[in-house]
């Protein structure tokens, strides 16, 4: 038995229903309340939103493309730009309907993509099936003296 395909027509309008923001509030709710976000945490949005929306050639050997990591959340950077990101994402889609997605990919997510699949970003040594953990840069302890000089010294 063959599973059918998948309709990319419901796929996008599932994903569009997400941006339309939160319905309006029945009577007996309170106008105050906060909004409850589409995604609940920073995986489910991107597992349920940022890679279906994304249409990117992944790098695999000599085909050029983004280099992705299917473990993003082991990279602290990656793991705070797409946590950043993800609430953007959603202080947009409620406070500026009307534009408020335009500026999310421009200003939020086109750089922060740049920087995650850069050459020299924190999934360059890993690939669609391969991750590699994450090294730290190099640090050396500031000294005192040269902390003392800042304007926000204790």
């Amino acid at each position: 038995m063959t599973t059918p395909a998948p309709d990319p027509v419901a796929d996008l309008t599932t994903l569009l229903d997400q941006l339309a923001g939160p319905d309006e509030p029945a009577p007996e709710q309170d106008q105050a309340a906060e909004p409850e976000p589409a995604f609940r945490d920073v995986d489910q949005f991107v597992a349920g939103y940022l890679v279906h929306v994304l249409e990117r050639r992944i790098a695999s050997g000599p085909t050029p493309g983004i280099t992705w990591c299917p473990r993003w959340w082991a990279h602290p950077e990656a793991l705070s730009r797409l946590y950043a990101l993800w609430r953007a994402w959603e202080t947009l889609r409620i406070n500026d309907p009307g534009t408020g997605m335009s500026i999310w990919w421009r200003d939020h997510l086109d750089p922060h993509l740049a920087a995650l699949t850069a050459d020299y970003g924190p999934f360059n040594r890993c690939g669609p099936t391969k991750h590699t953990e994450p090294r730290p840069l190099p640090v050396e302890p500031a000294p005192q003296e040269v902390l003392a000089q800042l304007p926000d010294a204790y």
